[in-house]
């Protein structure tokens, strides 16, 4: 009976790349972002929402690192932003306070370091997140 060792190695093959309920993609977290033009240091948590991934500012440091408030708190930076393997992300939008407007989202993911970017087409911009936690 050879169809039974055939169907098992399927079965093990199919095993190993189901990604499963368990699994936690890596740009999920609490991300530090690089310094606006005040100094100011936010924190991001990314969460699933959806079938996407949304980031949302929890907390905002000055220079010398008192907590402040700002109107980016509590508000989503990015949302709609989706999984295109190889620890690239896209199809989502991006809010800049800066400017108060909103761009066409992509990041790349590489280790602890989450490149997110605002595009209008093909020319973009952003920033270098470092992981927290």
């Amino acid at each position: 009976m050879a169809f039974r060792p055939l169907l098992f190695a399927a079965l093990l093959a199919a095993l190993q790349v189901w990604p499963g309920p368990a699994s936690a993609d890596p740009i999920l977290g609490t991300w530090q972002v690089e310094p606006d033009h005040k100094g100011q240091v936010g924190q991001v948590v990314i969460r699933r929402c959806g079938e996407a991934y949304c980031g949302r500012v929890m907390k905002v440091h000055d220079r010398n690192g008192k907590s402040v408030v700002t109107k980016a708190m509590g508000r989503d930076l990015f949302w709609g932003l989706r999984a295109f393997g190889g620890g690239n992300y896209g199809g989502g939008r991006v809010w800049v306070p800066l400017f108060d407007r909103e761009y066409n989202a992509r990041a790349r993911l590489s280790g602890d370091r989450l490149r997110v970017l605002g595009c209008v087409g093909k020319v973009c911009d952003g920033q270098m997140w470092q992981r927290l936690r």
